[in-house]
């Protein structure tokens, strides 16, 4: 379920991912948040305890005129690896971010003229 939250606004920042799949230790934390230009017809991808997860979703909370955040919160208890990504077809602006224990670990955005905006993290 995406979830609105106040720090979401500052986390809009410019930035590229990391090459590989980031790591999370035995009992990590972890926000994955979710941002784009248009508020519905997003295509999340994200893992928690049950594994892969691929939704469409409506990203709650506004955090300027025309961005749109969202977030998702995952308590692992074995440590694993997890990437995330967000895929807007109709959108220009795009981004993926993930936090393990409150530290950003890594962040993608995706700036589009064309209508199509997609932004991965790993």
């Amino acid at each position: 379920m995406i979830a609105a939250g106040g720090a979401l606004a500052g986390a809009v920042v410019a930035g590229s991912g990391i090459a590989n799949a980031t790591k999370v230790p035995d009992y990590g934390d972890v926000r994955y948040v979710f941002c784009s230009d248009a508020q519905t017809g997003n295509e999340v991808t994200y893992y928690d305890n049950l594994g892969k997860r691929d939704r469409i979703v409506t990203l709650p909370e506004a955090v300027a005129s025309d961005r749109w955040c969202g977030g998702v919160d995952v308590q692992f208890g074995d440590s694993t690896y997890i990437w995330s990504s967000i895929v807007n077809a109709n959108g220009n602006y795009a981004y993926a971010a993930i936090y393990v224990n409150g530290t950003l670990v890594a962040r993608d955005e995706d700036r589009s003229t064309y209508g199509y905006a997609a932004a991965m993290t790993s």
